[in-house]
């Protein structure tokens, strides 16, 4: 039986490891006795180069070489020609980590068995999906793919064995940057949230230095070095040279030869970090949207963890200490943290399979929980049908691998094949040519139904690599149906123009508003049981074709959010439900009716309340008003709430509901499902 190892595949540099026999994580040097390897390969003829021999060949000139090809990971369209043959970042990625294997194989004297491969926080799911394929086509079995900071903080943490740390890593490697909060205990390591830029590198500070040394040759000769491919070569090493030196030094002096001329030019520390300084501003403002996700502050945070060859840059520590307030942390190799990490985990998932940790002792291991970096939602259409939009399903920063179910509408026919096309996304944006188009996602074999709406429940899960995967069962059968999945069209320009009329297809549009009582008498326990209530009846809601607005009232009513089809936003509103003061109820009625006044579809209040309204006749003058307008207003009545009152201001005694402390969260999920289920046209039963 083989071993297990971590292998970091970076950008520019790839490393591998291995838990040795003491019970600790080590670097497997390669075949030139390195610990890491350059992600380089050369094709000269013959077999293709990779590593150390294949960045002299550039250096040296050779144009037929790939590098910074994991910048270009998952992407369906990109070739490299190399000595007539295309190459996708994919493939080159398996002739990177089939060098790391060979030779690790050969130093160890064991077969290697699996291998858990890193990727950038910041990988979509082509990315990761490409990743993984790329160790299967180097002969690895992948235990599975986890994001470079988190094996970072897993090589960070195996010593902290006692208390809690919260830590903000902060990863600049040659071709991307990550930055995550981690939360550090005796035995877990937990993602609070991340993000990232994976064209953010190293290797932007490079073509910094390149273009500003370019143009000063083009100054003094009149010509452009960067239009040869032999000179350009040349350039980037020089300039990767310049950047490394200028760590130790103030100043250097770069040549450069091109066409027959030669120029040299210094290049001091300062006019480097002032033709930079934009890029570090990208990395705290990355760095500043993490905190805020995350809910916490600089004070909250014991330290930055600086991982990436790139952060050896003084400006990066000095930027960093700036920022934070601290310095930086230290006690890991920046080179080597995110494959020992891995190869912690590799032994881990290994010792797991086996059912103990028969071989060794792991000292310090700990389970880590990860988060994925990217929403994912599906194409729907917006309240008044004018454009679609991106209706997010599970939130990014969610813990993974998670699911999340919802119900969908489908129209269904007797003569007809009854399907459902589901446009994935993977994006925080709204608009849907924004984010990435995941698939098209085919479902068939939908039974034809008596009122010919169809509910799917569709369920959306991230794996633990945080890989997209969807299923779907009818309600009305309880069968699983059949599943297609078709790449995306090459034209998806629709989704910036209108939806089309469909009048006999269109289903009709439900706008909502959860109107909740956020008076002192619902401190404690009850506002914890309603925002999960609202958040549960979120979750029941076809927000392809439902929109769901939340609004407070206390002393003083409060629109956190007009009715929207994002699950992320609406919960994050819900999260904001704040006490205050008793119980004006007349005006949280009259918030959501000016709201909703302004919706053109079947619209509803759904409003839970504890206690009596401080005025009752203006409360029920208000629900009056709403209805008039033709808005249905269910009431949902717990602790000390009248029944009678209740019914008073609902539209019918059937939208009145009471629910003993403990119930709200079912009560809520059964109207949404009501609701969904019927389109709104029939009440309450």
């Amino acid at each position: 039986m083989g071993i297990n190892v971590g292998i970091d595949l970076g950008t520019t540099f790839s490393a591998i490891a291995v838990v040795d026999e003491s019970g600790r994580p080590v670097i497997v040097k390669n075949s030139e006795d390195q610990p890491i390897t350059p992600s380089v390969i050369c094709f000269n003829g013959g077999d293709p180069v990779v590593g150390d021999e294949a960045k002299e060949m550039q250096a040296l000139g050779e144009t037929d070489t790939a590098s910074f090809f994991k910048r270009s990971m998952g992407d369906g369209s990109f070739r490299l020609n190399l000595k007539g043959r295309d190459y996708t970042p994919t493939e080159l990625s398996a002739l990177l980590l089939g060098k790391l294997k060979r030779d690790a194989e050969d130093r160890l004297g064991e077969p290697i068995d699996g291998a858990v491969i890193t990727v950038p926080a910041y990988f979509n799911n082509f990315q990761r999906e490409a990743t993984i394929k790329a160790g299967e086509t180097a002969g690895l079995k992948v235990l599975r793919i986890i994001n470079e900071p988190t094996a970072a903080a897993m090589a960070y943490g195996l010593d902290k064995t006692s208390g809690t740390r919260t830590v903000l890593v902060y990863d600049l490697g040659g071709g991307t940057f990550d930055v995550s909060i981690v939360r550090i205990t005796d035995k877990h390591i937990t993602v609070v949230a991340t993000d990232g830029n994976h064209e953010l590198g190293g290797k932007d500070w490079d073509d910094r230095i390149a273009g500003y040394l370019s143009a000063q040759f083009q100054q003094e000769f009149g010509r452009d070095p960067l239009d040869d491919a032999e000179s350009f070569q040349d350039l980037l090493v020089r300039t990767e040279n310049a950047k490394k030196q200028l760590s130790q030094r103030e100043k250097v002096q770069v040549s450069i030869v091109h066409d027959g001329d030669r120029g040299s030019y210094e290049l001091t520390r300062l006019k480097f970090e002032d033709l930079t300084e934009d890029l570090m501003e990208r990395t705290r403002s990355l760095t500043s949207q993490v905190l805020e996700e995350g809910g916490l502050t600089w004070d909250k945070i014991d330290g930055a963890l600086l991982v990436g060859g790139s952060t050896r840059m003084p400006m990066v520590h000095r930027f960093v200490r700036d920022m934070s307030g601290k310095e930086p942390l230290t006690g890991v190799n920046v080179d080597e943290a995110v494959a020992m990490g891995a190869a912690v985990q590799a032994y881990m998932d290994a010792a797991q399979g086996n059912g103990s940790f028969s071989r060794f002792l792991l000292a310090g291991k700990k389970e880590t929980r990860d988060v994925m970096s990217h929403s994912l939602g599906l194409v729907a259409e917006n309240d008044d049908r004018s454009r679609y939009i991106n209706s997010i399903i599970i939130e990014k920063n969610t813990a993974v691998p998670s699911s999340q179910t919802r119900p969908f509408q489908i129209r269904t026919g007797m003569n007809r094949e009854n399907t459902v096309e589901v446009y994935m996304l993977q994006g925080e944006s709204d608009a849907p040519l924004e984010c990435s188009i995941l698939g098209k996602y085919i479902f068939s074999d939908i039974q034809h139904t008596r009122d010919r709406t169809a509910i799917l429940d569709v369920q959306y899960s991230y794996d633990k690599n945080g890989v997209v995967s969807v299923s779907a069962t009818q309600q009305q059968t309880g069968k699983e149906l059949p599943l297609t999945v078709e790449p995306v069209p090459a034209d998806m320009s629709w989704l910036s123009q209108p939806p089309p009329e469909e009048e006999e297809e269109m289903f009709n549009h439900l706008s909502i508003f959860l109107v909740l009582d956020v008076s002192y008498s619902m401190e404690g326990a009850p506002l914890r049981e309603a925002k999960q209530a609202a958040k549960e009846f979120v979750k029941e809601c076809d927000l392809a074709h439902m929109s769901v607005g939340v609004a407070e009232f206390g002393g003083s009513a409060r629109v956190i959010i007009p009715p929207s089809q994002n699950a992320k936003k609406i919960n994050k509103a819900v999260d904001q439900l704040t006490l205050n003061g008793t119980t004006n109820m007349t005006a949280g009625i009259a918030a959501a009716h000016h709201q909703l006044k302004k919706v053109d579809s079947l619209r509803y209040i759904v409003l839970l309340t504890d206690g009596m309204p401080n005025n009752k006749s203006s409360a029920a003058n208000a629900s009056s008003a709403a209805q008039e307008d033709g808005i249905e207003i269910i009431s949902i009545g717990t602790g000390g709430a009248d029944k009678h009152y209740l019914k008073r201001i609902s539209s019918s005694d059937t939208n009145c509901l009471f629910a003993q402390s403990g119930s709200v969260v079912a009560a809520f999920s059964k109207i949404a499902q009501t609701l969904t289920r019927s389109g709104g046209q029939k009440g309450l039963k």
